[in-house]
Order: structure tokens, then sequence, then C-alpha cells
């Protein structure tokens, strides 16, 4: 039976809780599936590394600590801007919202989140929306395979490229 090693395509079922018991992924009744070929970076490292040699139907729960997840909370990513400099014109903004100001320094991983407006100020947190908070892992290992050419070439391309990248740094 295969297990999970470079190279595999694997799918999964799994669950992802908070703390606070709040479900990000899945629910308690209905796991969400998830596919991926190992080893080609595709997932949370510290996730990986929990996967790595599980098998077919192994199930396992777990926690990943917030400093292998998303880094701890830093409060100097909340951030002052400007409103007309980053923002279109007619667009409304309230706390909470997530948004993609028109300009930024770097590019977006994911949505940030308003947490006060105040004329031209607007006050954002850049953290990634999971930062400080552990993440309560339940998987369940539904396939394990060698992954196929097909499967394999575009994320080797994209390796190959974020290689390249890295000796340039």
């Amino acid at each position: 039976m295969a297990i999970i090693a470079q190279d595999q395509y694997v799918e999964i079922e799994y669950r992802v809780r908070l703390e606070n018991g709040e479900f990000i992924r899945g629910t308690a009744e209905a796991p969400e599936l998830l596919t991926f070929v190992a080893g080609c970076g595709e997932l949370l490292p510290a996730l990986e590394r929990r996967l790595w040699g599980l098998q077919e139907n192994d199930s396992l729960e777990f926690d990943i600590p917030a400093a292998e997840a998303f880094g701890a909370y830093d409060q100097d990513l909340i951030q002052v801007w400007s409103r007309s400099k980053s923002f279109p014109e007619e667009m409304d903004l309230s706390p909470g919202q997530k948004v993609l100001p028109s300009y930024l320094p770097f590019p977006p991983e994911y949505p940030l989140t308003v947490k006060e407006v105040d004329g031209d100020r607007v006050v954002l947190d850049l953290n990634h929306p999971l930062a400080g908070h552990d993440l309560h892992y339940w998987v369940r290992v539904v396939l394990v395979r060698p992954a196929t050419t097909e499967e394999l070439t575009p994320l080797k391309e994209c390796q190959s490229c974020c290689e390249d990248m890295e000796g340039k740094a």
C-alpha cells in the first residue's frame, strides 16, 4: 500500500477548527476533501510534515500551533493608510470588511481587514486572518498513488521558477 511521500497524489478528508471550536474547513458532520501532490509545496508545511508516511484509511487528529501555522498576531501589522491614495473613491469601507487596496507594496496573499475608518484615515490589519490561532485538525487519508506526469509537470515547473527567483534574490 502506498504511503504519503514525495510525488504521491493524495486525497484526504479533513476538518480544521480553531481553539473556540469554530470550524474553518469542513464541519463536525461533513469533512472537506483536499487533493495535493506531496512534496510540491501545495500545503502548509507543518500540515504536510504531519501527513508524511500515512497511508490510505489512516486517521489522525493533531494540533498545529500558531507559530507553525500563520505565525503570532503582530501588532506592528496594524497600519494607518490613506483612503484617497489606497482605495477607489466610490468604495464604501467599514470595520470588519475584507479589502484589497488598489495600491499594495507587496503581492496580496489574502484580503486585509479594515479595523477603523475616520475620514481619509483607514486602519488596516495586515495580519493573516489565522495569525495567532492554533489549528486543530482531523484527517483521514482517502487515496495515495503515484502522481501522473500530467499532475507533476506544472508543479515541477512552478518549483523550478520559484528556485530561479530565490537564486536571484
